[in-house]
């Protein structure tokens, strides 16, 4: 029988924060093995072909590719910033109750100018608040370069990160502004909490880290980020296996030995990286090691899920001048809207986000022909958890949904769709929850809360020695930067600790 494999490093799960530690560190000529469970790598951010149409699972656009932007370093350090070619988002158009906004060009910046020529009577409000947005940005960034010692006068170095640690937008947005409408558009951000539940310090970090220099679209669709990452660590000479599943994380003497996978293979390494769920971790540790894992779980807040439907049409989209994103929204209580979610019921008029890759990249769909991605917010328990005990009553439930946005779509944005419709197919929340093992198909993982952002997210270093975990889960925060950057920390954590095992 052959020994077991020994690797310096084995990371489990190919998502965007494994696939970056797990590149990281074999350019620093550690060697890696990366497990992944699927047939390809990605995690949420994947991309998948239908008929010769190429739909993104998941993700609408990714802030920082500018040359110096927080994404571009990070695909700099693996020498994978010119394997994907980023292509700028200049069309948005949101669509709000009573209003809407149309930027054809520019960032935040000039989404800031079209708020302040509809709500000239909010100025003195937008200066501060961005003035406060500004300060943050400067403090966590100075706090990231920090030394110990400055770290330890906190109160005094840190006053605004202090000051603001358990503030929600809510209670930022409300002391400056008057109109209802302003701070539902300042709240339009990648995030499933209302105004009274998102931690403020995770807006002032997306808006300064992602979104202030404008946000991009990779050519060839989403899944163009891993295979650049999965290129950049094969290169290095690290090595990916798919459709291999972890089955128990072996632990010798309180330390980490290496891994057992579901088929029955033994890989050796002194250090493993989790980029799964926690829950699912828990699971593959032996039960006495279990406990504080399980202790912070319990304490866990997921973010609500959603429903996602993809269309191909042979519609002229671009001549109906449709953008690639468009925010749609119906409702103007952000609060309610999130309570009916969690009661487990869906607005007649759900808020959607539809994106039209095709727009940007015609490569994606047969020559004349678009694709279309449409995301709503939707609950998990919905229709007795969708049916999930009828194979009849979940597909009812489901097509149903899908009618429900084809027609909201057709009065709101794009007439006649349906009549030019060529295929189309859906994800559901407990697609999602089979897909992702997120629990109850949480689209963002955690819910960010002032609780759980940054510093109060899971540790990348576990309590057990050679544990540790990267991944939306851990800090900074989810999405395609935040869980590359988790990867980026944890890999530079590792490297100025030790030097290669």
């Amino acid at each position: 029988m052959a020994s077991p494999k020994s690797y310096d490093a084995i990371v489990v799960g190919a998502g965007m924060g494994g696939l970056t530690a797990g590149a990281l560190l074999a350019k620093k000529g550690w060697r890696v093995l990366i497990l992944e469970k699927e047939d390809q790598p990605g995690g949420y951010v994947v991309s998948f072909r239908r008929r010769g149409f190429t739909f993104d699972a998941t993700g609408a656009f990714v802030g920082g590719c500018h040359e110096g932007g927080e994404f571009y370093q990070i695909l700099k350090e693996v020498d994978a910033h010119e394997a994907v070619e980023f292509i700028p988002i200049e069309e948005i158009h949101n669509v709000y109750p009573g209003f809407e906004i149309r930027l054809e060009r520019g960032g935040f910046s000039s989404y800031i100018d079209q708020l302040r020529r509809l709500f000239p009577g909010e100025e003195r409000g937008l200066t501060k608040y961005l003035r406060l947005v500004k300060r943050i940005g400067e403090e966590m960034e100075a706090y990231a370069k920090s030394t110990l010692a400055k770290r330890l006068l906190l109160p005094f170095s840190f006053r605004y990160l202090l000051r603001f640690h358990r503030a929600t937008h809510q209670k930022v947005l409300d002391p400056l502004f008057e109109s209802r409408e302003i701070k539902m558009a300042l709240h339009t951000l990648p995030a499933t909490e209302p105004p009274s539940r998102l931690s403020f310090l995770f807006v002032a970090a997306l808006l300064n880290k992602a979104l202030m220099e404008g946000v991009f679209y990779p050519k060839g669709g989403m899944g163009r980020l891993p295979e650049a990452m999965v290129k950049a660590l094969v290169r290095y000479g690290g090595e990916i296996l798919f459709r291999n599943e972890v089955d128990q994380i072996l632990i010798k003497d309180g330390k980490v030995q290496g891994l057992l996978t579901k088929g029955g293979e033994v890989f050796l390494a002194p250090l493993i990286l989790s980029n799964i769920n926690p829950n699912h971790l828990i699971r593959r540790l032996p039960r006495e090691f279990r406990g504080p894992f399980e202790r912070r779980a319990r304490r866990f807040e997921y973010s609500l899920s959603c429903f996602i439907l993809y269309l191909a049409t042979d519609l002229n989209l671009k001549e109906l001048k449709v953008p690639y994103f468009t925010y749609l929204r119906s409702i103007s209580d952000l609060e309610e809207e999130y309570r009916m979610m969690r009661r487990g019921e869906v607005p007649k008029n759900p808020t959607l986000i539809v994106t039209v890759p095709t727009i940007l990249d015609p490569s994606l769909a047969p020559e004349g022909k678009h694709v279309l991605k449409v995301l709503a917010l939707a609950p998990y328990a919905y229709r007795e958890t969708w049916g999930r005990k009828d194979p009849a009553q979940y597909r009812e439930v489901k097509e149903t949904f899908c009618r429900q946005l084809i027609q909201q779509l057709e009065s709101k944005l794009i007439p006649g769709l349906s009549d030019h419709l060529l295929f189309y197919e859906a994800a559901t929340p407990l697609t999602l929850e089979r897909y992702t093992g997120n629990e109850q198909g949480a689209m963002y993982g955690l819910a960010s809360t002032p609780e759980q952002i940054g510093p109060f997210r899971p540790s990348h270093r576990t309590a057990i020695p050679g544990l540790y975990q990267v991944g939306h889960y851990t800090r900074p925060s989810h999405g395609i930067v935040g869980a590359s950057l988790s990867g980026l920390f944890a890999a530079r954590a590792l490297s100025q600790r030790r030097k290669r095992p």
